[in-house]
């Protein structure tokens, strides 16, 4: 019964939809010019490799992790992206194709990822 039950299991298990991370940014830097205040937010779907903004989807190219640090590299239409972590502190970059510019936003990520 184990036998038939466990592969059943797993199966139900694969067919789960990937959990996302959710990371908000209260803070946009571009450029050198002053700070301001924002909202953004994106979920880290890594399982699915991507970033789901309300821009549109990212492709996650690339995850680095190195002790607490995580980084994301993704690509999208007209940018190149870096999400990293440290704890709950996030910083999320975009620096344009047309560039070189960037925009810096600064947040904190919820869960681990």
């Amino acid at each position: 019964m184990y036998r038939i039950a466990l592969p059943a299991t797993c199966a139900a298990l694969l067919a789960l939809p990937a959990v996302g991370q959710t990371c908000t940014f209260t803070t946009e830097c571009y450029e050198s010019e002053p700070c301001q205040d924002t909202s953004f937010s994106l979920t880290a779907e890594l399982d699915a490799s991507k970033l789901v903004t309300d821009f549109g989807d990212l492709t996650v190219v690339g995850v680095k992790r190195e002790g607490s640090l995580a980084a994301v590299f993704a690509t999208g239409d007209g940018a190149e992206y870096l999400l990293s972590r440290n704890g709950n502190a996030a910083r999320f970059t975009a620096h344009s194709n047309d560039g070189p510019t960037a925009i810096t936003y600064l947040g904190t990520c919820e869960e681990e990822f």
